[in-house]
This record gives structure tokens, C-alpha cells and sequence, in this order.
């Protein structure tokens, strides 16, 4: 009973690791977009305008696309926990942006980020049981 009872306050103090490990990196990730991209921001949305610019910005979407379609065969537990944190950083900067404009594009972000942390949980957990079996 008591090693039952340790195992799964072992495997309790872990979730809870990762998943601190995840809302620390959504934080991370948040604020560094944040200081990169805000003091280019205008001179940024006029050179995104370019065609040719939006043309190679798909092409590096799809490239890092496939990357991550790779890192997620053969990582996905960590995968998974990279995606929650991603949602993290999505809902934290949609949920800013409801406060000030309130639109129902905005409450879709919300909602979609929510899906996102779900799709998260889901390849943890696929990627934990692929693992152990």
C-alpha cells in the first residue's frame, strides 16, 4: 500500500513538473515575442505587404510545418507539453485582446487556444502510453 500510494506521488510531483515547466516557457515565449517584435512592429506590417515577402513567409510556414510534423512522430510527449505552453501564450494574448476590443474574432481566439491546450493533453498522453507500451 505504501509503495502505491508513493508511486503515485512520484508520478503526481512529475505532471506537476511538466506542466509548470509548460507555463513557464507559454510566459517565456509571450514576453519575448513581445519585446522582438513591438518595437518593429509598424515597419514590420508595411514590408509584410510585399508579395514576394508573403510568398517566402508561406513557404517557411510550411517548412516549419514539416519540421514539427517530424519532432511530433518521434517526440510527441514533449511535443504535446510545447503545444499547451503555445496555447498558453495564444490564450494569454487573446484574452488581452478581448479586453480591448471585444469581437467575436477575438472570443474565437479564446476558444481556439482552449482547443489548443486540449490537443495538447492529447499528444502528451499519446506520447506517455507510446512510450511505456
Amino acid at each position: 500500500m505504501a509503495d502505491r500510494l508513493r508511486g503515485w506521488i512520484d508520478r503526481l510531483l512529475r505532471y506537476l513538473m511538466e506542466f509548470s515547466a509548460v507555463i513557464v516557457f507559454a510566459f517565456v515565449i509571450t514576453g519575448a515575442f513581445e519585446m522582438f517584435f513591438k518595437p518593429w512592429w509598424l515597419e514590420l506590417r508595411g514590408f509584410l505587404r510585399l508579395w514576394w515577402l508573403t510568398l517566402i513567409g508561406t513557404i517557411v510556414v510550411l517548412l516549419i510545418g514539416f519540421g514539427l510534423f517530424f519532432f511530433k512522430k518521434y517526440y510527441q510527449k514533449v511535443y504535446g507539453l510545447a503545444e499547451i505552453g503555445f496555447a498558453l501564450a495564444v490564450g494569454w494574448a487573446s484574452v488581452m485582446k478581448v479586453q480591448l476590443t471585444n469581437d467575436v474574432a477575438s472570443w474565437a481566439s479564446v476558444i481556439a487556444s482552449a482547443y489548443l491546450v486540449v490537443r495538447g493533453l492529447s499528444n502528451y498522453d499519446e506520447g506517455k502510453r507510446r512510450k511505456t507500451s
